[in-house]
């Protein structure tokens, strides 16, 4: 179990547990991915799955950041952040993905959540209420809220990942926050 610092720590993308990993990995130790995918794997997906919607896709995505970690941890420079390192890589393999995806017709577009076990975050992922929360922002708003809450990255830190000003990243977390308290209040939740 962690203590409260170090939970604040994993939060706040600051972890030396998953700097640690990645060192490891580069220095050749492969057991160290398996332990870091255990440690962020609900991170990475739900990320993907809030910015494509579709869990088959997110599902590669999150395989394919994974695969970007390994090949690229000999390049990782330790910095203190490293998920920003990580979610900037799947940052951009979602983006590649949509690109190659609007030049390509899906003969099956259902989005189906696929039931993978008992794990309390996924099953938050899986919520209906908080896919009717999400599906209110439009793109942008929610990866920023997915980033933001998630994985706890600071929003000077979502505007580096994102490729934007920060005023823009701002902007987009406070009126998705506005437009979200309004759904709940409509509601009365």
């Amino acid at each position: 179990m962690l203590s409260l610092f170090a939970f604040a720590e994993e939060r706040s993308g600051r972890n030396p547990r998953i700097e640690r990993l990645i060192l490891r990995l580069a220095e050749g130790d492969p057991s160290s991915l398996g332990e870091l995918y255990e440690l962020i794997k609900t991170d990475i997906y739900a990320f993907a799955l809030s910015k494509l919607a579709n869990a088959e896709d997110a599902e590669d995505i999150t395989h394919d950041t994974f695969v970007g970690i390994y090949k690229n941890a000999p390049m990782y420079q330790p910095m203190g952040k490293p998920l920003a390192w990580i979610f900037t890589m799947e940052h951009n393999l979602i983006r590649r993905h949509v690109t190659v995806r609007g030049r390509t017709v899906s003969l099956d577009e259902t989005v189906e959540i696929p039931d993978t076990g008992g794990d309390l975050a996924e099953k938050i992922v899986k919520s209906e209420f908080l896919r009717t929360l999400l599906s209110a922002l439009d793109e942008e708003e929610r990866t920023v809220i997915a980033l933001h809450i998630n994985s706890g990255l600071k929003h000077r830190e979502i505007a580096r990942v994102l490729d934007k000003p920060l005023s823009t990243v701002l902007s987009k977390y406070n009126r998705a926050i506005k437009k979200l308290k309004s759904i709940v209040k409509e509601e009365k939740l």
